[in-house]
């Protein structure tokens, strides 16, 4: 039965629901087990998805931010995602 199947989803609903309780002590133990496993490539790749989806306005609000122009950083993020585009 592959996960895209109606039969899967079905059996999925049929799930006793869980409280919210019980999710939010699932996921602070997952955090604990994982806290350490920090992954910076990730990390990085994340940041670079939302710089890339909002680059026009964070360009924008760098542009309009007098101690930002005076960093010249409007500029620079304009640099760092074409030498990141060009990467992948």
């Amino acid at each position: 039965m592959s996960p895209a199947s109606p039969v899967y989803y079905a059996d999925i609903s049929r799930l006793p629901a869980i409280s919210d309780q019980d999710m939010n002590a699932y996921l602070a133990e997952q955090a604990r087990l994982h806290s350490n496993e920090f992954n910076m490539l990730s990390a990085l790749n994340e940041i670079y998805s939302y710089i890339s989806k909002y680059s026009e306005e964070i360009t924008a609000a760098l542009e309009q931010d007098e101690q930002a122009r005076k960093q010249k950083l409007a500029y620079k993020l304009e640099q760092l995602i074409a030498a990141m585009s060009q990467e992948s």
